[in-house]
């Protein structure tokens, strides 16, 4: 809870002197057009850092354009291997490969090795060292914030996939398991098994958990907090390094996904970046800044006309602090700098967002009295419950697919706009924070638990001490059937 704490503190203090809405364009463009789009009210481009090397071409352009610069792709090669740019072939080339893999050979488990590994302590320490020498060359032009990677993730963004089985992941996932649980013996007791040392330890993988008929699926759902938490280790990993680098540097990642598979949990990454340029998906932008007030979201922007508009107060008026605009059509400053059709709308559009945007930024979030449970433990045991009817198919769900709807993620839905309408927006509270005692705060009178099918022990009892206390418990169905490992209790 400490270092939560410290986390939180840190990112406010350094996302004071993000003080505007911020317009940025995403697209490349030379020094005449980038001193239209300063001059139309653009308070930043991209400058591509990827791998690590800076163009000293678009640098010296931008810094001729007067136009600031944010750093982009620093590190996707580490955060986003399975979805990443690569010229000829599609952005997912490499899972595509991995899932062709598996159909021709599904006992072949050396299709779940994540290369590279997110816990692999040399990995880590070359993604640092090149984020600490692009920082230190960058930090005389003050770049708006120093991206990690773009559209990240454990896969290919939120898709499921049983990565990673690799040494090191192992490795960490039993160091990790050590401060789960008091011994072995505890652990061999959850899930079943007979380990007889803790380098024995392996997990489930969903094909082994699918067969199960015990309804007891923790030797699979610890390996999957595991990478979560590895996941969130590792965009931790790559912040610490910008910010000694740079103390008042900020971090980000791009294409932030809907709550679920891909390390999306977040409970966990909400504080492991500064900046977080969010898909708005099943309530992700609510949480994360619920979760952390200090998170600076972005939004990018594809839509034109009312749309845009629509979208660009949307997104102000609940917590966003600025707009990447994504100009494919190349319609938004001509050639001599003057706007295009495009540029004309989105000058005006910005003009009136930053006429209300300062007081905006500059106000707390309202504290709720209705606090509204996010749990990835109920998100993990529904999928599982959902998808072990189809067996060893669930692998052939790409991302697109795992952005359909379910029960946690239809319940969540349904209960934040019923209060949204009553005025009430909720205070999103993880399983972590929970457990850490947030229902103790006297301002809050309800907690909403949206399908919590999985809740673990110290949950529970948080909960009946909040009802004990007077506090109302509203759920959608009889909360808490399984723990947090996803290990279905039996009935009392």
């Amino acid at each position: 809870m400490l270092a939560v704490m410290l986390t939180l503190a840190g990112g406010t203090a350094q996302a004071a002197r993000w003080d505007d809405f911020q317009l940025i364009m995403w697209h490349d463009h030379d020094v005449v057009r980038m001193g239209g789009l300063a001059r139309m009210g653009f308070t930043a481009t991209k400058l591509f850092g990827t791998g690590g090397r800076i163009d000293p071409g678009g640098l010296a352009a931008r810094r001729q354009a007067g136009l600031p610069w944010y750093v982009e792709n620093i590190a996707t090669d580490f955060y986003a291997p399975y979805h990443r740019y690569t010229p000829g072939k599609p952005v997912t080339w490499l899972f595509d490969a991995a899932r062709a893999r598996r159909a021709q050979a599904p006992a072949d488990r050396s299709v779940f090795f994540r290369e590279p590994g997110l816990s692999d302590p040399d990995g880590l320490a070359r993604v640092q060292a090149r984020l600490t020498e692009v920082v230190r060359s960058q930090a005389a032009d003050r770049p708006l914030f120093y991206n990690l990677g773009d559209e990240v993730g454990i896969g290919d963004l939120s898709a499921s996939w049983d990565f990673d089985i690799g040494p090191a992941s192992l490795s960490g996932m039993r160091e990790w398991l050590r401060t789960e649980y008091a011994d072995l013996d505890a652990l061999n007791r959850q899930w079943g098994s007979a380990f007889a040392a803790w380098d024995d330890v392996v997990p489930e993988l969903t094909d082994d958990a699918m067969a199960r008929t015990d309804d007891n699926f923790s030797a699979w759902a610890d390996f999957k907090a595991w990478m979560d938490v590895a996941f969130a280790r590792a965009l931790r990993a790559g912040t610490d390094a910008v910010h000694r680098a740079d103390p008042g540097a900020l971090s980000a990642i791009e294409g932030a996904q809907v709550p679920g598979w891909g390390g999306f949990d977040y409970g966990r990454i909400a504080g492991a970046v500064d900046v977080m340029d969010i898909y708005d998906s099943g309530n992700n932008l609510e949480i994360a800044r619920s979760l952390n007030p200090a998170l600076i979201p972005l939004r990018t922007v594809f839509e034109t006309g009312p749309r845009a508009t629509h979208t660009a107060w949307q997104n102000m008026l609940r917590g966003g602090r600025g707009l990447i605009v994504w100009d494919e059509g190349d319609d938004t400053v001509r050639p001599d700098g003057s706007p295009g059709p495009r540029g004309l709308a989105l000058q005006t559009l910005v003009a009136s967002l930053r006429t209300v945007a300062p007081a905006l930024i500059a106000s707390p979030p309202a504290t709720s009295p209705v606090a509204m449970l996010y749990s990835q433990a109920s998100f993990r045991t529904r999928w599982m419950l959902d998808q072990r009817p189809r067996g060893p198919a669930w692998s052939d769900r790409d991302a697109e697919r795992e952005l359909d709807d379910n029960a946690w993620r239809a319940s969540r839905r349904q209960m934040s706009q019923r209060l949204v309408e009553l005025g009430l927006p909720p205070r999103w509270l993880s399983s972590q924070g929970i457990e850490a005692g947030a229902l103790q705060d006297p301002a809050l009178r309800v907690l909403m638990l949206p399908h919590a099918i999985a809740l673990s022990d110290a949950e529970v009892a948080a909960i009946r001490a909040f009802a004990a206390r007077g506090g109302s418990v509203l759920a959608d169905t009889e909360p808490g059937t399984f723990d947090q490992r996803s290990r279905r209790r039996s009935a009392s």
